[in-house]
């Protein structure tokens, strides 16, 4: 959050001086100045001496014993609130600064007791406190209010002030955006669009673009979906500031977000999935985005991108040096783009590494069974099944005994097949009418093996 100047006690002295000078002095030209009763003036003497000697508690002593006094609505009271509230917050009170400080204002705006600049540091420091109240609080209805407060004083202050600066439309920005997230699964995006437009306002009071502003506006792009327009800024940041390892996250994320968009036509995605790799690349060279995750994903986009023989590639270098992890899915991507590349002796020993790679793993040797099977392999799919009935961890287990049911019959061995049958009816995920049609061929053959010789069934 930009920091703003608080009004200071001498400030609050030179409100007050003219009252304290003789009648006459003023200027003659000028409009007549609010000015302290004679009383309470003679009472604020010994103020200045307090400021100096930093006697804050002092201060507070002496104001809260004339507040009661002073006429309600007077300029008495104002400043003596104006007073009552800067030395709270020296007090480090803030919260109990609030009630005195939007007195001040409320009088100073009914009856013009202040100047502009007096109204513009009051302003200011109210918006401070309830930024910090609505920072630090807990209760989310609470919170919101601080910080609509907070957003209306800063407000007024733009509107108000000669000398609008980049800093406090910002600082506008900031306290929009934060109330507008308060509830992050319901975000408010009239408010994030309003914050978005206050941070672009801030960006045409700068010579250079400012950082804070960028990222302020790319969040809210986020938030609104717009992921092309922050895109292009996170490119712009991340060339800015290519030592950021965040910007490098967030435009990772952006572009494969976009690629995942429904109703791209292909080229669109494929575009999308180039960027999203080309970033990874430029990232690695960085020193960022070097994460087993990262590296996979590298090798996920080349695949999408239809660079098969390259991703196999990567992952064969993955799987053996440690980089990529030795589970299922990856052993089962290296096997796909070895088919991919119409390689099927080398996907056949991708799965055949897993298998021995992964001991406990049936769901492998299924893979590598059907694997066989496709290619003609079908004693060597027999050998898979069973060692992937034997291992377990199987997702459909009747499938698999099913398949191993099959396979035996049509090797011809017919009584293995019909203890598998029977194992395979057992499951549910089997259809019934297959397994019952299946086991029937397996007898039927069983009986026509078992036949005296010359006879037939």
């Amino acid at each position: 959050m930009p920091s703003f100047r608080q009004t200071t006690f001498a400030a609050l002295l030179a409100i007050g001086l003219p009252a304290l000078m003789p009648a006459g002095l003023d200027g003659a030209d000028d409009p007549p100045k609010p000015q302290l009763t004679e009383r309470v003036a003679a009472k604020l003497a010994p103020l200045k001496d307090l400021v100096d000697t930093n006697d804050y508690a002092g201060v507070l002593r002496l104001v809260e014993g004339l507040i009661p006094g002073s006429e309600p609505g007077s300029f008495d009271r104002a400043l003596l609130s104006q007073i009552h509230g800067q030395v709270l917050l020296n007090l480090k009170r803030n919260n109990d600064a609030i009630a005195p400080l939007e007195l001040s204002l409320e009088l100073g705006d009914r009856h013009a007791y202040f100047d502009t600049e007096a109204t513009l540091n009051t302003l200011h420091t109210l918006s401070q406190i309830y930024f910090e109240k609505a920072y630090d609080g807990k209760d989310p209805a609470e919170r919101r209010r601080c910080y609509d407060l907070a957003y209306a004083r800063i407000k007024r202050w733009l509107a108000l002030t000669p000398k609008p600066t980049s800093d406090a439309q910002l600082y506008a920005a900031t306290i929009l955006y934060s109330s507008a997230i308060l509830d992050a699964g319901h975000p408010d995006l009239d408010k994030i669009r309003r914050a978005k437009a206050d941070a672009e306002a801030s960006l045409l009071l700068r010579d250079q673009p400012d950082e804070q502003a960028l990222v302020l506006i790319v969040a809210a792009q986020q938030q609104l979906g717009q992921l092309r327009e922050s895109a292009d800024i996170l490119e712009s940041l991340a060339a800015r500031k290519p030592s950021s390892a965040i910007y490098w996250q967030q435009l990772f994320a952006t572009y494969s977000g976009l690629a995942a968009e429904p109703g791209h036509p292909p080229g669109e995605i494929r575009r999308f999935h180039l960027r999203a790799l080309l970033t990874l690349e430029r990232a690695r060279a960085h020193g960022f985005l070097s994460t087993p995750q990262d590296y996979f994903n590298t090798i996920a986009l080349h695949s999408a991108l239809g660079q098969h023989a390259r991703a196999a590639r990567l992952l064969e270098q993955g799987l053996a040096d440690g980089t990529v992890a030795s589970n299922r899915r990856n052993w089962e991507l290296l096997s796909s783009a070895w088919q991919q590349q119409r390689a099927p002796a080398r996907a056949i020993e991708a799965l055949a590494r897993a298998a021995a790679a992964l001991p406990g793993d049936g769901e492998i040797e299924y893979s590598l069974a059907r694997l066989c099977y496709a290619e003609d392999k079908t004693a060597e799919a027999y050998a898979h099944l069973r060692a992937a009935v034997e291992r377990g961890q199987l997702t459909q287990p009747g499938q698999t005994w099913f398949f191993l049911t099959y396979i035996a019959y049509e090797l011809r061995l017919f009584e293995e097949a019909a203890c598998y049958a029977e194992t395979a009816a057992t499951h549910p995920d089997v259809s019934r009418e297959d397994i019952t049609r299946l086991a029937q061929a397996i007898q039927d053959a069983l009986a026509e093996k078992n036949a005296p010789a010359g006879t037939s069934t």
